[in-house]
């Protein structure tokens, strides 16, 4: 049981204010964060919103366009939401400063746009901006949600490697184990940042392509198990390839493969004799292979392979889409080491482009990472400069994946209503004593002996409010009733007196009630002096 707390659950009653007009939704799902209200308001005081029958904190929402619209932090999915606007006496209006929240939530259904640029949990989305004109400096400044799921700050990237402090990836950084982008060099810019050699004279380049004429190749020295390819870790292989249109398209040719023997390798190929691509992997002997989609000479393609662990599917990816996938689960636990090649199917010398299916064409980047990265029928285009963040963008797993960052922002000073006691102090100020609970026997001659009970002095509280309306008079009886006055205990926050700190307490005695003028009929026109003592308690 949740134990009740004064003042703030001493909650002012909302019938008590006039209904100017409603408006009903019905089933608003869980996209829909902004509504129209049935007439413009100065305040989000003046606005009720009920989910479910339930009254929502004004905190939950803000008011928008011009005081004709509320946005909701969160989409209330509500079976019926109720949304009233109100007559506030200027009585109960307050002015309230806080931080504020602003919030960017993203799908995978529809994009997100800020700053003029799309973001969409597709898979390959990577980084994920922060709403527009925030101002954020630490991880203390935003909270993230994936999928309604509180991320801690190690879940994710802060600064973003792409948009530095105005965003975050989604994404383990360090997961990646070979990035080489061929923008004019042999760089591995991964956090590895292992050895990336020609096998024969100097590399050539075309923009951002690395050229292979069918007899060099590139050797990545690799160790442990930073290529590994099998059921011991999930892993996603990323690259773009342009085949020559020569006639090496009619054998096998190779973009990345580890051999250590002839029963122990993998390569990710392209295919003369179908014109496809595909992956081989023989793992103890035992081979598993993978073919699809179409690649011609002449023209780029974007391949990926991914392969998730626990689920034992191994995807391959063409131009985007999922040509092909297999079950991968062989009994063999580890994939024995060696180097990593780019554009042969192994690092030694000598033997003709076909033998050692050697790659001929461009090879535009070669990512290698740990985890599953892609999972559904379809995935975004890869881009065409890779970055360091690896491992499982989230995303292409589930139609409902959202992902929340709130940011809290500088200081907003909104118009509020009166919702509670914790709004009105006892403006008559209040009393309070403390007391030891002492056992005292007294002896006929007139000596005494006692007993302390307890080291721990009691205090009691006598507070008064004056000419307070029957609004705070209702508020304040209702908490009462629903204690059945003495019998139920409760928390008391001592910041309702200027001090720290709450207690446990109880009513003692009666609630005293006393009106002190009647203008009207409604709880707005009338004023009353109420007090009442409390006595602390140790439940």
């Amino acid at each position: 049981m949740t134990i009740a707390t004064y003042p703030d659950d001493a909650q002012a009653p909302i019938t008590a204010f006039s209904v100017v007009a409603t408006s009903t939704f019905n089933n608003t799902g869980t996209t829909r964060v902004t509504f129209n209200l049935p007439s413009t308001v100065t305040s989000k005081g003046e606005v009720t919103a009920f989910d479910d029958g339930v009254l929502q904190s004004t905190i939950t929402y803000s008011l928008s366009n011009a005081g004709q619209t509320i946005t909701f932090a969160d989409a209330p999915n509500a079976t019926q939401l109720v949304v009233k606007t109100i007559t506030l006496p200027e009585r109960y209006r307050l002015t309230r400063s806080f931080p504020e929240v602003v919030a960017a939530d993203f799908s995978n259904t529809a994009p997100t746009v800020i700053n003029g640029n799309n973001y969409i949990i597709n898979g390959v989305t990577e980084s994920f901006s922060f709403p527009a004109s925030v101002n954020v400096v630490s991880t203390s400044d935003f909270i993230v949600y994936a999928s309604g799921v509180f991320q801690q700050p190690t879940a994710y990237t802060y600064p973003s490697v792409n948009l530095g402090y105005q965003g975050i990836d989604i994404g383990d950084n360090a997961s990646v184990n070979l990035l080489t982008n061929f923008a004019g060099n042999l760089t591995d810019l991964s956090p590895k940042e292992h050895t990336v050699q020609i096998n024969t004279g100097s590399a050539s380049f075309s923009g951002s392509n690395v050229v292979l004429d069918g007899s060099k190749f590139i050797a990545v020295i690799g160790s442990g198990n930073d290529f590994n390819a099998g059921e011991e870790k999930s892993f996603t292989f990323d690259t773009i390839i342009t085949p020559d249109s020569g006639t090496s398209m009619s054998s096998n040719q190779t973009v990345i493969a580890r051999k250590n023997s002839s029963t122990n390798y993998y390569a990710l190929r392209t295919v003369g004799s179908n014109s496809n691509v595909g992956f081989i992997i023989n793992k103890a002997n035992t081979i598993t292979e993978i073919y699809g989609g179409n690649c011609n000479g002449g023209t780029s393609y974007s391949v990926a392979l991914s392969y998730d662990k626990t689920t034992a599917n191994l995807r391959l990816y063409v131009q985007g889409k999922l040509v092909k996938h297999v079950n991968y689960n062989p009994a063999v636990a580890t994939f024995p080491g060696g180097s990593l090649i780019i554009g042969a199917n192994d690092s030694v010398a000598g033997g003709s482009v076909t033998s050692r299916q050697r790659f001929k064409g461009k090879i535009e980047y070669i990512r290698m990472s740990d985890g599953a990265r892609y999972r559904t029928a379809t995935i975004n285009s890869l881009p065409t400069t890779a970055t360091v963040i690896g491992g499982a963008p989230l995303g292409s797993i589930y139609s409902d994946d959202t992902l929340s960052v709130r940011v809290f922002d500088s200081s907003v000073t909104v118009g509020d209503r009166f919702n509670s006691m914790a709004d009105r102090k006892p403006d008559s100020g209040f009393s309070t004593s403390k007391k030891f609970e002492v056992s005292t026997f007294k002896s006929q001659a007139g000596y005494e002996k006692r007993r302390l009970k307890s080291r721990r002095g009691l205090r009691a509280y006598d507070l008064q409010y004056t000419n307070i309306s029957g609004i705070e008079r209702t508020a304040i009886e209702n908490f009462y009733n629903a204690r059945s006055g003495e019998f139920e205990s409760f928390s008391f926050d001592l910041s309702h007196l200027n001090e720290s700190g709450t207690i446990s307490t109880r009513f003692d005695g009666d609630l005293q009630i006393s009106q002190v003028l009647s203008a009207g009929t409604s709880l707005t026109e009338n004023f009353f002096t109420v007090s009442f003592k409390l006595q602390e308690t140790y439940d």
